[in-house]
């Protein structure tokens, strides 16, 4: 019981770290035809999403003043895809967690050969 307890805390710490990290990978933009990795580019009046790895907002030209069109804006908030926002909270918290694994694994044989 006692290790679900603190499988439960790491990975609700898990995704709360990483949900400043989410919200970081809004600044990548994925450009309409981008086939790798891309940063913004003209939208050329079709969709341009942001969020990394997965698409968290997408700038719709209908929803958006026209002003807006082609950028990411406050008024694309209320197509927030809530489901992806803590998909990459999990992603972005799962590599925190193992880069922590990694450190303390790694610090524990520098002491165990210090020994």
């Amino acid at each position: 019981m006692r290790k679900f307890r603190k499988v439960i805390t790491i990975i609700i710490l898990s995704t709360l770290l990483g949900i400043p990290l989410a919200l970081l990978s809004l600044w990548y933009q994925i450009p309409p035809r981008c086939k790798q990795f891309c940063f913004r580019e003209a939208g050329g009046g079709e969709s341009l999403t942001a969020g990394f790895p997965f698409p968290i907002l997408h700038d719709e030209v209908g929803s958006s003043p026209t002003s807006g069109w082609g950028r990411i804006g406050i008024e694309d908030f209320f197509t927030l895809n809530l489901g992806a926002f803590f998909l990459d909270a999990f992603v972005y918290g799962f590599i925190i967690v193992m880069l922590f694994v990694i450190t303390k694994s790694v610090f524990k044989s520098v002491k165990r050969s210090i020994r």
